[in-house]
């Protein structure tokens, strides 16, 4: 297994929900599983485990951000994609944007996030006639790497974050 997908599967773990954590660890089977020789036309299905464990990350980091609310967090209707995109970011419901004004690297964290989401979710995940997005395993491990190290670089500045809440009290 690739030595930097090892180290963001060994990092990422204590920063899981059990559920979350669940979803990462079949990925971590299946890849330790797939050999080189298998022949496989897209291994798209590997990233997609690590994208569902990321949505329920990204609301779990919203919530205790304060930048989601209850009904939000739990509801059926709060879309991650849509109020994390920077192209939406003056719209009221805008993440992006509350992350921005949250704290000086809001929006570098903002940018992150929408960089793992976009590149490990919605561009796999759609059907483009002209573009199907067939991965490699190197390429959708790649993929799983980004989005991993987004929640990695999210936990550090959530705890930041905190920790600068709590002088300020």
């Amino acid at each position: 297994m690739n030595p930097s997908l090892i180290l963001v599967f060994s990092q990422v773990k204590k920063n899981l929900s059990p559920a979350q954590l669940a979803l990462v660890n079949d990925v971590e089977v299946l890849i330790k599983k797939l050999s080189a020789t298998d022949h496989i036309s897209d291994y798209s299905f590997l990233v997609s485990p690590i994208s569902k464990a990321y949505e329920g990350y990204l609301k779990d980091f919203f919530f205790k951000l304060a930048i989601i609310n209850e009904d939000e967090y739990s509801g059926d209707h709060f879309r991650v994609g849509k109020t994390l995109n920077p192209s939406l970011r003056y719209k009221r419901f805008s993440v992006f944007q509350k992350l921005t004004d949250l704290h000086d690297n809001g929006q570098e964290i903002a940018e992150i996030l929408w960089d793992a989401w976009k590149f490990g979710r919605n561009e796999i995940f759609h059907y483009f006639p002209k573009n199907l997005k067939s991965l490699s395993k190197s390429e959708a491990e790649d993929r799983i790497i980004k989005v991993l190290s987004a929640i990695i670089k999210s936990t550090q500045f959530l705890n930041l974050y905190l920790d600068s809440s709590a002088n300020l009290l």
